[in-house]
């Protein structure tokens, strides 16, 4: 399990959650979990529910479906469990938050797997190489309940993270302000802002474009004064940067599929019997269900709005740019395997990953 130095918000963060925790009971209550709340044999007390801690990582559309989350745990155990639900983002950042549930100050967090690989030190980057998945439907059968799942619950397990779902955080897409981009040569000298992430930069590179790393807050102002021509990230989250009235073309070049999921922390975990675990790993899963549809369709009609109103153009890639593209993956298939190990790399390699998921 890997522990750093707590930096001061961890701290406050940190004595944020205790004191929640102590003011309502917490992940740590006595009571019995498997015995509902009900009055007690002639003394007329009331078993209290077991309250547990549960946020998201980020504020905006993921803390709907945590709220739903805490609804369905409490309708499915009859009230014997009761969350918590801390403000989105309000404990710190991605990183904070996984580490408070590795030393159990947090019981339940929703985040994106990006997002976790930031304090694995990128343990998990194989479940996002390029060319995995291509469309919704392999995303669903490869990565979602797939094989990419299992090893990303088997990685994290071993780092205190116990992921028990899985939702969709989108297809990675190429938007600019140049020009559409459906062949290699108009992807090639472009800047393009991507994450600090070793396989989408290199991606880039052997694209032949000019990836520059920069926070997602300075986007908006790096397209206004020409630091960068176009940006990587899924259409959902053109609003949170503020882009939509910017970007003028968008090319679903599908490279790079990533997902989410509801996590818990292993002592949090390990105090639900086997039943309170499966009852939380189905309402988990309900919500992540709900809340994959809702980014799908928020994405279809985002991208279409901004046709219909005349904001950009959609585009995707030629065959030859698409040939181009599948020597792309394997070559960043080929340079990955030192870094994940023939456990991972073999089956993507092989394409073993595909039937092992079971299609």
């Amino acid at each position: 399990m890997k522990t750093s130095k707590k930096t001061l918000s961890l701290v406050l963060a940190m004595a944020l959650c205790a004191g929640l925790l102590a003011g309502c009971g917490g992940g740590g209550q006595t009571a019995d979990p498997s015995a509902p709340a009900q009055s007690a044999a002639g003394g007329g007390e009331t078993v209290q529910p077991i309250v547990f801690t549960v946020t998201a990582d980020v504020t905006g559309a993921r803390a709907p479906y945590v709220d739903r989350f805490a609804e369905l745990i409490s309708e499915k155990t009859e009230g014997r469990y009761q969350a918590d639900v801390i403000a989105a983002a309000s404990l710190g950042n991605a990183a904070d938050m996984a580490q408070m549930l590795q030393m159990g100050t947090l019981d339940m967090l929703m985040s994106d797997d990006m997002s976790m690989d930031g304090v694995l030190d990128g343990a998990l980057g194989f479940a996002w190489l390029p060319g995995l998945v291509h469309d919704y439907e392999e995303a669903d059968a490869y990565y979602n309940n797939g094989w990419i799942a299992d090893q990303l619950a088997r990685v994290m397990a071993e780092n205190g993270l116990i992921r028990i779902s899985s939702y969709c955080n989108g297809f990675r897409q190429v938007g600019n302000m140049k020009r559409p981009i459906v062949e290699m040569s108009d992807l090639a000298g472009l800047k393009i802002r991507t994450p600090s992430v070793e396989s989408i930069v290199s991606f880039y590179e052997k694209c032949g474009a000019l990836p520059v790393m920069i926070s997602g807050s300075e986007v908006l102002s790096a397209l206004q004064t020409g630091t960068v021509d176009g940006l990587d990230n899924a259409v959902f989250n053109y609003t949170n940067q503020g882009i939509t009235d910017v970007i003028t073309h968008i090319t679903e070049i599908n490279y790079c599929y990533s997902g989410g999921c509801f996590l818990s922390g292993q002592s949090f975990w390990d105090k639900l019997s086997a039943e309170d675990q499966a009852i939380f790993a189905e309402c988990a899963q309900i919500a992540s269900d709900e809340f994959t549809e809702y980014f799908r369709n928020e994405t279809d009609a985002m991208t279409q709005n901004g046709v219909d109103d005349g904001q950009w153009e959609v585009s995707k890639p030629s065959a030859d740019m698409q040939a181009q593209l599948e020597k792309i993956y394997q070559e960043i298939w080929d340079e990955s395997y030192d870094k994940y190990g023939a456990d991972i790399m073999d089956p993507i390699i092989s394409g073993d990953y595909k039937t092992l998921s079971g299609k």
